[in-house]
């Protein structure tokens, strides 16, 4: 919460206070009338009829506004309950949100050609736009500003003008369909057109379209939310909606997002992961050393963040403000935000004696996140520089490792179905394979082979039959064997450049 809002809400509570109980009633109602002005950011705010004088408080007792919400929707059509203060944080936003509304207005008007359209190009002053981005997209301009930074235009220009209606056709009969189908009803239960049966069909529309566009990616999990986002900003649109998608997630190391971030394994978001905890020992030292005495995983916190690209964490207008500066600057943005939420609640987090606790401070923290102002500002301004060298460093080192992990484990699969369903016994060192779990310790190694007794009777050991295991499973099984002991060099040696990869040893 921002300070100067609690103390110019406290200052109103106590002078309302000492006032009769008209008095308040007609208090509340111009605070109900003020908020209500702000039809851009909460509609259909009710606020208490009845309204009565706060009990009057002994001096330094913590104060509170309105105990009955404020209800209502944003401009994206998502439920609110608000409390006054709140109410106060969107209107204060607002109010400088049309002072960037006429910046934005000029800078169109400056640009190269379309004034502004759908269809024109945005002046070549990067430094200006940056700055621009950063402050925040009125939401009027974003369906246009949107589709040019992200270079969702030129990505449909490159293909037939039927390809997306088509694409979403060829979808609907792909693999990913059934799961599609099942995530569909469950997103943005608290918005009223993503429920409705236009918004229903609009996101599967392009979530089919995606996965035929897309097969190596086909569908993951949260790739709706991220859809539904998007049509809900871009006024609804599906075509816009899956090209700023198809921007965003690409396999071929042309989109803004890190790769292999949707990916089967998430072993993108996994490096990401990596990466942010690395900077968090960096810029807030405190919090790392609580987390890793809670034993409390980065993961926990933030994968939803980076997967949903804030959008099911944060208010809707705040995280369409995160993706206006992602859209241009690249996913650096987003460990800015999250460092920023981190370091504004740091002093709540530190007080958490459990993961569990920790991760619904962080939770909380993050829903109540209204003041976008503030929380941008903090980001971009508050902590210290991250520039992309960094980043993409921490990402060359945290990839090799996620990559020797997954390549272990994939073996590890491949040899206990090996082991188990055709009946072989493998040799003493990949025994110990079969036996690791994923952090290292041993299991029961009955659970997958039995040990042979050597002809001379001395007790128990391994009988080596991988020449066998080899000639008889089939190509199949070896194959994908051989791919988990050496696949990450082919899809790493591009994005590693000059850095030596070590391929794990067979």
């Amino acid at each position: 919460m921002a300070g100067s809002g609690w103390q110019q809400l406290a200052t109103s509570a106590k002078e309302l206070a000492g006032q009769s109980a008209g008095k308040a009633r007609a208090v509340t109602a111009t605070l109900s009338k003020a908020v209500a002005a702000t039809g851009k950011e909460v509609r259909q705010l009710i606020v208490p009829s009845d309204g009565e004088a706060a009990p009057a408080a002994a001096d330094g007792q913590h104060v509170e506004g309105p105990r009955q919400p404020l209800n209502g929707e944003d401009v994206y059509g998502f439920a609110l309950e608000l409390t006054a203060e709140q109410a106060a944080i969107l209107e204060r936003c607002h109010s400088k949100q049309e002072r960037q509304r006429q910046r934005w207005q000029q800078y169109m008007q400056g640009s190269t050609s379309g004034g502004g359209s759908s269809g024109g190009e945005l002046a070549a002053d990067h430094q200006q736009l940056k700055k621009l981005c950063r402050k925040g997209i009125p939401p009027k301009l974003r369906q246009a500003v949107w589709l040019q930074l992200c270079g969702a235009n030129q990505k449909r220009g490159q293909h037939q003008p039927a390809y997306y209606a088509d694409a979403a056709m060829q979808g609907a009969q792909s693999q990913f369909a059934h799961q599609i189908e099942l995530d569909v009803p469950r997103t943005f239960p608290n918005n009223s057109w993503v429920q409705s049966e236009a918004g229903q069909n609009a996101l599967r529309h392009v979530l089919y379209a995606f996965a035929h566009h897309n097969p190596r990616v086909g569908y993951c999990q949260s790739m709706n939310y991220l859809a539904a986002m998007l049509l809900l900003v871009l006024g609804r649109d599906e075509e816009n909606a899956f090209w700023v998608l198809a921007c965003l997630i690409d396999d071929q190391d042309e989109g803004i997002l890190y790769r292999d971030m949707y990916a089967r394994d998430l072993s993108g978001t996994h490096v990401e992961m990596r990466c942010l905890r690395e900077l968090v020992q960096h810029k807030l030292p405190r919090l790392a050393a609580h987390m890793d005495a809670l034993a409390c995983d980065m993961s926990i916190l933030a994968t939803d963040w980076f997967l949903c690209l804030f959008c099911t964490s944060l208010p809707a207008e705040t995280a369409a403000r995160v993706w206006d500066a992602l859209l241009h600057e690249g996913t650096k943005v987003l460990f800015r935000v999250a460092l920023a939420l981190l370091k504004l609640h740091e002093p709540l987090l530190l007080a958490q004696d459990n993961p569990g606790e920790l991760l619904r401070a962080a939770r909380a923290v993050a829903a109540e996140a209204y003041d976008r102002d503030t929380l941008m500002k903090v980001a971009f301004e508050g902590v210290g520089s991250m520039p992309m060298e960094r980043i993409n460093s921490y990402r060359a080192r945290k990839q090799r490792e996620v990559d020797r992990e997954m390549a272990a484990r994939e073996t590890r699969v491949n040899l206990q179905a090996a082991v188990r369903e055709q009946g072989f016994v493998v040799q003493e060192s990949e025994a110990v394979l079969l036996q690791r779990r994923t952090g290292g310790e041993p299991a029961d190694s009955t659970q997958h082979a039995s040990p042979a007794r050597s002809a001379s009777g001395s007790g128990v050991r391994w009988v080596s039959h991988l020449q066998a295991l080899t000639s008889t499973i089939g190509g199949g099984v070896k194959d994908s064997i051989d791919r988990g002991r050496m696949r990450i060099a082919h899809r790493r040696a591009q994005s590693l450049g000059a850095t030596a990869y070590e391929a794990p040893s067979p």
